[in-house]
C-alpha cells in the first residue's frame, strides 16, 4: 500500500486560544490526517495569551527544546513538507528561520502560512541585512499561504505569484438559531463584542461609542467577551465605564473557551462590533459571527473587506471613528428588517466559504500541489537533456 506523505506541522495548538493556535489545531483535527502522514512540533506557551510575543529566558528554553524536536522529527520522521505558521515580527521570524534553516539543508519542501496581514510593513521596516536575510528564508518557500486576495501584494519582489496561494480561514459551526431579526422581545437590542480585550482590537473605541447611542435610545446592552490582555487597560476602561454612568449597559463575561457557550452568546447577539485598530489577517471572531448569522460593523484591517462585503452583510466604519459605530449600532437598531436580511447574508456567505470543511479542502490542495511541483522537480533534474539534446526548462526560484 503506498505510504502517506509526510508533513511536519510547526506551530502552536490552545491553549491559549488565538487565531494560529486555533487554526492550527482545525489542522490537525481535520480530514488531512487520513491523506498525510502529519507531526506536530508544538510551539505553543502555556502560561497564557498575555505571554505572546514577549519573549523572556523561558521563551528561551523553550525554543531550545523546540528546535531539537524539530531536528528529531525531520531526521526520523522524514517528512517531505514542512509547513509552518510564519512570524510578522523579528524576533519571531528569527525564531522561525532557525527551523526552516535545517528544513532546507535536508531538502524538505517549505510551506509558510501567515495569519496576519502586517508582513510587509514589517519587512519594509528593517535594516538591509535583515531585509536580505528574510529574503533568502521567503524566496525558500515552495509555498506561501494568505488568507485573502488582497494580501497577495504582501509577497510581491519576493515570490513570483504563482508561489503565493489564498486559504481563507474556516470554522466549524453549526446550524444557527439567529437568523430572523428579534421582535419586540422584552430584552433590549444586544451588541456583541467577541475577542482579546485589548485598545489594538478596538474595545476602547467602542467603550466610547456607548454614551452616543444612549442619548438617543437606552433600550440596549454591549456584551463584551473574552479576556484582558492588559490589567491596566482594564483599569482604565472599568473607571471610563463608571465614570459616564455605563455599568448597567455594559456586561463582561471573562473568556469563553467552549464551544457551546460561545455559540450561546453569539446566538443571543443582534449585531457584531469588531472596530480592530492593529492590522489584522482574517479574525476568526469575525467568521463566528457570521456563522451565527450576525451583521457585522467593522474596520478595514486585513482582508476584512473581501470578508464582510459592504452593504451586503455588514458595513465598515474609519479607524477610531466612535461616532461612526455609534451611528451605524442606530442605524441597526431602527432598521429590523435590512439586519436580518444582512444575518441571513452573513450566514450564507460564512457557508459558501468559510467552513472548516472549505479550509482543509483548500489546505489540502495547496500541500499537494508543494507535492507535485517537487515531483516534477525532480523528474526535471533527473532528465535534464531532451532529444533534441537540448536542456530542457527547470523551473527555479
Amino acid at each position: 500500500m503506498k505510504s502517506r506523505p509526510g508533513i511536519l506541522v510547526i506551530g502552536p495548538t490552545p491553549p491559549p486560544h488565538h487565531g494560529v493556535s486555533m487554526a492550527t489545531q482545525a489542522l490537525l483535527e481535520s480530514d488531512l490526517a487520513r491523506q498525510f502522514n502529519l507531526s506536530l512540533v508544538d510551539l505553543a506557551d502555556r502560561r497564557g495569551i498575555e505571554h505572546v510575543d514577549k519573549p523572556d529566558l523561558f521563551d528561551v528554553l523553550l525554543f531550545v527544546k523546540q528546535w531539537w524536536q524539530v531536528i528529531a522529527k525531520l531526521i526520523l520522521r522524514r517528512p517531505r513538507i514542512v509547513y509552518l505558521a510564519i512570524s510578522q515580527q523579528l524576533v519571531g521570524f528569527s525564531r522561525d528561520s532557525l527551523f526552516i534553516l535545517p528544513s532546507i539543508l535536508l531538502g524538505k519542501r517549505i510551506v509558510l502560512h501567515l495569519h496576519g496581514s502586517n508582513f510587509r510593513n514589517w519587512y519594509d521596516d528593517q535594516s538591509p541585512p535583515v531585509r536580505g536575510f528574510a529574503r533568502f528564508i521567503i524566496r525558500r518557500a515552495d509555498r506561501v499561504i494568505v488568507l485573502g486576495d488582497s494580501l497577495r501584494t504582501l509577497f510581491e519582489g519576493l515570490l513570483p505569484p504563482d508561489r503565493v496561494s489564498v486559504v481563507p480561514n474556516g470554522i466549524p459551526w453549526g446550524t444557527t438559531s439567529a437568523l430572523t431579526a428579534h421582535g419586540p422581545a422584552p430584552r433590549p437590542f444586544r451588541v456583541l463584542y467577541f475577542s482579546t480585550l485589548s485598545s489594538l482590537k478596538g474595545i476602547f473605541v467602542l467603550l466610547e461609542a456607548i454614551p452616543s447611542v444612549l442619548q438617543v435610545r437606552r433600550d440596549v446592552e454591549f456584551i463584551c467577551a473574552g479576556p484582558w490582555f492588559r490589567q491596566e487597560e482594564q483599569t482604565k476602561a472599568m473607571g471610563f465605564i463608571h465614570g459616564n454612568g455605563l455599568d448597567r449597559f455594559v456586561t463582561f463575561t471573562g473568556a469563553v473557551t467552549t464551544a457551546g457557550d460561545k455559540q450561546r452568546i453569539y446566538e443571543s447577539a443582534d449585531l457584531f462590533v469588531f472596530p480592530g485598530v492593529q492590522q489584522e489577517g482574517q479574525p476568526l471572531v469575525v467568521l463566528e459571527a457570521m456563522a451565527a448569522g450576525l451583521p457585522v460593523i467593522f474596520t478595514n484591517r486585513g482582508c476584512l473587506r473581501e470578508t464582510v462585503i459592504q452593504g451586503h452583510n455588514g458595513w465598515e466604519v474609519p479607524l477610531h471613528d466612535s461616532d461612526a459605530i455609534a451611528r451605524r449600532i442606530l442605524w441597526f437598531m431602527t432598521h429590523a428588517e435590512a439586519r436580518a436580511e444582512m444575518g441571513r447574508a452573513s450566514r450564507l456567505r460564512y457557508e459558501q466559504a468559510y467552513t472548516r470543511e472549505q479550509l482543509v479542502s483548500n489546505l489540502s490542495r495547496v500541500l499537494k500541489s508543494s507535492l507535485e511541483r517537487h515531483s516534477r522537480l525532480a523528474g526535471a533534474v533527473a532528465s535534464p537533456v531532451g532529444k533534441s539534446g537540448v536542456s530542457t526548462s527547470v523551473v527555479g526560484d
